[in-house]
């Protein structure tokens, strides 16, 4: 308990240190209450009218408020490990300042899977804001027996590009057979280390093609029943345009006869 406290009287002392307020003191603190950390800033007075108060974390706003008042507090789970955060009153010309929490590395991976097509380059990358900042970044493929560190020298297609917050491996026209797999960053500092894990897939070039070969495919098919279609199709009914003609009128002979039978008859009498 003693050495707990101790350890939580450090990290205040640390945060009272690295308070920074522009144009007004700000006094900062840390505490921690089970699984929470408490973190303190205190303004120790301003001519300018408070209208709220925002805490940050890289990039990040974690918090934000429009409440006056010369204290503001942010409180975070002592497992998110440590960190550089920020707190601000508001308007932002009355102060600020940085509260560094310690704690052993939080390393994400910016994305935990990447697709690409084979001959192509790929980026994996890893990031940090973990307090104190990382001072060594490693990266390693996973192997079925060993591990295999990867360097700027590796296998002449390989180059790592790092920073204290961000680590990223390049990887250049990419194998189908010997690229994809899973690789671990690992970031070291004073507090420890700490790893993620990036799965890289590898598809063949001929994958960016099924999509439009498939519909090429139906586009085939569908041309194809259309045509069997129409060959087989029957009219249903004889075109307005087609004339079958009509008979023609037969003469009868009988009245010629009849005539040509009483003219005779008169010449007798």
């Amino acid at each position: 308990m003693a050495a707990a406290l101790l350890a939580v009287l450090g990290l205040a002392l640390l945060g009272a240190e690295s308070g920074s307020g522009a144009g007004s003191a700000i006094s900062t603190s840390i505490s921690t209450d089970g699984s929470k950390t408490h973190l303190t800033c205190t303004l120790n007075g301003s001519d300018t009218e408070i209208v709220g108060h925002r805490w940050v974390k890289g990039d990040k706003v974690l918090k934000e408020d429009a409440l006056p008042g010369l204290k503001t507090q942010y409180e975070l789970d002592t497992e998110e490990g440590g960190g550089q955060y920020l707190c601000v009153f508001l308007p932002e010309v009355v102060g600020k300042a940085s509260v560094n929490v310690k704690g052993p590395p939080k390393v994400k991976a910016v994305k935990k899977s990447e697709h690409v097509t084979e001959g192509e380059g790929a980026v994996l990358a890893c990031k940090s804001e973990s307090f104190p900042p990382i001072t060594e970044w490693v990266w390693y493929k996973v192997g079925d027996t060993e591990h295999q560190v990867l360097t700027n020298n590796s296998q002449g297609k390989v180059f790592v590009v790092s920073t204290e917050t961000r680590t990223e491996l390049h990887i250049l026209n990419l194998d189908l057979e010997a690229d994809p797999g899973q690789y671990v960053c690992n970031g070291s500092s004073t507090e420890g280390t700490g790893h993620a894990v990036v799965t890289l897939h590898v598809r063949s070039q001929l994958a960016a093609l099924w999509p439009f070969l498939g519909i090429v495919a139906e586009v085939l098919v569908l041309v194809t029943v259309i045509f069997i279609y129409e060959k087989r199709r029957k009219p249903d009914e004889v075109p307005d345009d087609e004339d079958t003609g009509s008979a023609p009128l037969k003469s009868s002979g009988h009245h010629v006869n009849d005539k040509g039978k009483s003219v005779r008859q008169r010449n007798a009498s």
